[in-house]
């Protein structure tokens, strides 16, 4: 007979702790990525968004690995369905949206990197053009 005995006090109490530990990192994670808005990698890419997810995740099945309580296992629950919000949010609104490309741009003249003047016809005339638009963030 299999019997799974009554989880001791002090072990109930580090699961507690790790599972209210994860709530609290799940919460911060977002504000992580704000913090980092000055790194362009981390901006771009989330990562101590990701990671601190990951770390809340980590906690939360540490905590319901071995804890029947219910509302512990409900955490888990509560931090899968925050990472498929996060995946869903970070994939979804990072997509451009969808516009009409024009076949041909409008003729303009604007200055070279030497300040003479450049007109797209002209540039046309003598063969295929590719137009580059560098940020000015510098």
């Amino acid at each position: 007979m299999n019997t799974v005995s009554a989880p001791t006090e002090p072990a109930a109490r580090r699961r507690t702790a790790l599972a209210l530990l994860s709530l609290v990192v799940l919460v911060l994670a977002p504000f992580t990525w704000l913090w980092t808005l000055d790194q362009p990698f981390l901006r771009a890419s989330g990562l101590t968004a990701w990671v601190g997810i990951a770390v809340a995740l980590a906690l939360a099945f540490a905590a319901a690995r071995v804890d029947r309580r219910g509302w512990v296992r409900a955490i888990v629950v509560v931090q899968l369905g925050a990472l498929a919000l996060f995946v869903w949010g970070f994939f979804g609104f990072a997509r451009l949206p969808a516009t009409a490309v024009p076949q041909r741009a409008v003729d303009f003249t604007l200055p070279d990197q030497e300040g003479r003047p450049v007109t797209l016809a002209d540039e046309l005339a003598k063969g295929p053009v590719l137009l580059v638009f560098f940020r000015g963030h510098w």
